[in-house]
């Protein structure tokens, strides 16, 4: 077992070549105090968006090229990388460095951590042969994981049942960030800035602009909102579905009530300045940015799910609505948008779960825990019995 006071050498390996969210969640990790006790190297395939998020910190950044699930070379180079790096374990995060890594961990005598983001994972949509020849692949590599850390029970479950992983080696760790304190001042500035009210009730949506985050679906509920309620939308991102939506609000006669800021470095400042917040997603398989908008006190209204049910208390922190259904949607947004004293009573609700249970601290506090335990496993004798 490592001495408690030695940092724990941890490699986090991040193969993805786009923006998949799971940086943030290492980069969340990492930056919590309660994650001190860790040495973190950070193991992509390019310089590209997910390293750039780790550049202007002092983590040790790494480029290994692979060029698929197979590749050799890249395995036996990054074995060498854990043992020259001197590296304790080895953190794994998506389809392809989970199998590379997991198998160049164990050319070193690593142990392997694998975190695990999405209740279905890309093969599932293949057809039946290749689907269980990469199902019986994922059971045989999942022998050699130590240790599973789902974000939510139902990622969890669908792991266990889908690729027989036992629950002796799973842990839910929901993803977190850290605790913010809310700034007011930028209320009036902001509402002056995109020519909003005081009186107007403000419904904001933040997210990457793609077909599955359904902001359509938004689009469309705000064209069945009472105008008597005057409800103005922001909605805030970039991606492949911007131009359709602004076309959608052209043709639906909602120029007026909802703009699209595109992307924003100036998010929490923009929720601070919102009444509402929305998440219309068909399905997610948690919502990292429902999180953000109760950490801001907003009252949430999402999509009924097993993700955002894990984040949102229906009644008591937000409204959880039925997916891709604009007529309970616009509902649910007049029902708050009337209700001045129900929007207060569920945002300090929201803000105190996600403190409580959301934060990058706790986050933290638990994968340390269990990194010390896989590690202090790992050095416990093999018991030998004599016949």
């Amino acid at each position: 077992m490592l001495p408690s006071s030695k940092p724990i050498s941890v490699a986090h390996l991040l193969f993805g070549d786009g923006v998949w969210g799971v940086e943030n969640y290492v980069y969340n990790l990492l930056a919590s105090p309660s994650a001190s006790a860790v040495k973190p190297l950070i193991v992509c395939i390019s310089d590209g968006a997910i390293s750039q998020k780790f550049k202007n910190t002092n983590i040790e950044i790494k480029f290994v090229p692979v060029s698929g699930y197979f590749d050799v070379a890249a395995m036996v180079a990054l074995s060498k990388l854990f043992e020259a790096h001197r590296v304790d374990l080895v953190h794994v995060h998506l389809g392809l460095d989970s199998f590379v890594g997991t198998v160049a961990a164990k050319l070193a005598h690593r142990p392997v951590i694998m975190s695990v983001h999405f209740d279905q994972p890309n093969y599932m949509s293949y057809g039946q042969l290749a689907k269980q020849a990469w199902k019986s692949c994922q059971i045989l590599k999942n022998k050699s994981i130590a240790h599973f850390l789902p974000i939510t029970q139902n990622v969890a479950a669908e792991l266990m049942q889908r690729e027989s992983v036992s629950a002796s080696k799973v842990t839910v760790v929901h993803p977190g960030i850290p605790v913010f304190t809310i700034d007011r001042s930028v209320h009036s500035r902001l509402r002056d800035e995109l020519n909003c009210s005081e009186q107007e009730i403000v419904v904001v949506g933040v997210g990457r602009l793609e077909i599955e985050k359904n902001f359509d679906c938004l689009v469309k509920a705000f064209a069945k909102i009472d105008p008597k309620h005057k409800v103005k939308g922001w909605i805030i991102g970039d991606g492949s579905q911007l131009q359709a939506l602004e076309q959608l609000i052209e043709r639906l006669g909602l120029a007026g009530v909802v703009r699209m800021l595109g992307y924003r470095n100036d998010v929490k400042d923009l929720l601070a300045s919102a009444d509402i917040f929305v998440l219309p997603s068909k399905a997610e398989p948690f919502g990292m940015s429902a999180v953000e908008a109760m950490m801001s006190e907003l009252p949430v209204i999402g999509t009924m799910g097993p993700g955002l049910g894990t984040i949102v208390e229906a009644e008591k922190t937000g409204i959880l609505v039925p997916p891709d259904n604009a007529e309970a949607l616009g509902q649910a947004i007049e029902r708050l948008a009337g209700d001045r004293e129900l929007r207060g009573n569920l945002g300090l609700a929201g803000r105190k779960r996600a403190v409580d249970l959301f934060s990058s601290d706790k986050m933290a506090e638990q994968i340390v825990t269990i990194y010390r335990d896989v590690l202090a496993k790992r050095a416990q004798p093999v018991a030998t019995s004599i016949s």
